[in-house]
C-alpha cells in the first residue's frame, strides 16, 4: 500500500509540473501527453523530489520565465538556487524536453533555462 501511495504522489507531482508548462504553451485545444520511459532508473522519483523543493507559485514563475521570458522575483530565485539547485533545474529542463507533445523548441528551452539559472545566481544572495 505504501508503494501505491508513493507512486500516486509521484504521478500527481509530475502531472502538476506538466500541466503548469502545458497551460503556457497550448491553446484551448485538447492535447494528450504520454510520459516517456525513464531515461534512467529513478529519474521520475528525482523529478518528484525536485518539484517538492519549490513552492507552486515559484515553480510557475520559473516555468513562465523559461517559456515566456518573464521576470523572476528574488524570492523565487532564492528557491531555485538554494532550494532546488542546479541539478534539479537541469533535470526538469530535460524532463520538459522529453515531452514532444508540448511542442517546445528544444534549443530555446535549453538556452533560456540556462539564462534563467544565471539570472537567479545574480539575484539570489549567497548563503553563508
Amino acid at each position: 500500500m505504501a508503494k501505491l501511495n508513493h507512486n500516486l504522489s509521484m504521478v500527481i507531482a509530475l502531472l502538476s509540473s506538466i500541466l503548469i508548462a502545458a497551460s503556457m504553451v497550448t491553446s484551448e485545444e485538447e492535447f494528450m501527453i504520454t510520459i516517456p520511459p525513464e531515461p534512467e532508473p529513478g529519474f521520475y522519483k528525482t523529478i518528484e523530489e525536485c518539484i517538492e523543493k519549490m513552492s507552486r507559485e515559484c515553480g510557475e514563475d520559473i516555468v513562465k520565465a523559461v517559456l515566456e521570458d518573464e521576470e523572476i522575483s528574488e524570492e523565487c530565485c532564492v528557491e531555485l538556487v538554494h532550494g532546488m539547485g542546479k541539478i534539479c533545474h537541469d533535470d526538469l529542463l530535460q524532463f520538459y524536453v522529453s515531452l514532444p507533445q508540448l511542442g517546445f523548441n528544444v534549443t530555446h528551452l535549453n538556452i533560456r533555462g540556462h539564462q534563467v539559472w544565471n539570472i537567479c545566481i545574480l539575484k539570489a544572495p549567497s548563503k553563508m
